[in-house]
């Protein structure tokens, strides 16, 4: 387990990151501990052109169709100087109330895709039931391959090479392996309000993994 927002090595039971001093009750301090609305693209920033929106949603279609019990939702946005992306997909991934139109869906099985537009950084958080099949060096290597399209504000591109990248290693993780049993991966059927985030009463079970790159400042 790595920590949110250092990216340092955790101890499973730490309650608080000793090279930051990061914990949940530090990130809740500034966001709060109410649930929000997470909607499946989130554009705060106003980054990406309607044609760009209408093409990730079926990006964004065509994953949920693959793992129909994960869900991947993206926060695009200018993030306040306390708050980094890396800290936010942390709080959304343990806060946010995902829903379909079909059903609701558990934030264990979450990826939140968070890019800060004014830094030109994003983070990728994924839930409890995804780390198995997402490890830390995969989550690196997606964010590496796709960081770069950062630098000419190609949001709309990064993001869904985030989204073909990830949907491509939890595929090869849903294919039975030899030596091992089947998996059933893919099988089963600040202010809020400054960040463009709805508060929201909901009760999901908590889940989360961060790692996070972007391009230097």
């Amino acid at each position: 387990m790595n920590c949110p927002h250092c990216s340092a090595v955790l101890a499973s039971d730490a309650g608080e990151c000793r090279n930051c001093g990061f914990s949940v009750r530090s990130i809740r301090a500034l966001l709060g501990a109410e649930w929000v609305r997470l909607e499946r693209l989130t554009d705060n920033g106003n980054c990406l052109s309607l044609k760009e929106q209408r093409h990730l949603e079926i990006i964004l279609d065509e994953f949920e169709r693959t793992f129909p019990q994960c869900f991947f939702a993206v926060y695009l946005g200018a993030l306040p100087p306390t708050i980094s992306a890396r800290d936010l997909g942390f709080w959304l991934i343990n806060h946010g109330a995902f829903h379909t139109r079909e059903m609701a869906k558990r934030n264990d099985f979450g990826c939140a895709l968070v890019i800060d537009d004014s830094r030109e950084t994003l983070a990728l958080t994924v839930g409890y039931a995804l780390e198995g099949h997402l490890s830390e060096a995969e989550l690196q290597r997606i964010l590496k391959q796709s960081c770069m399209l950062l630098e000419g504000r190609h949001f709309g591109a990064a993001i869904e090479r985030v989204v073909e990248l990830t949907q491509q290693t939890l595929s090869k993780a849903a294919q039975p392996r030899p030596e091992t049993a089947p998996n059933n991966l893919g099988r089963v059927n600040a202010d809020l309000g400054e960040i463009g985030l709805q508060p929201l009463r909901a009760a999901h079970r908590p889940a989360r993994q961060d790692v996070s790159r972007g391009h230097p400042s």
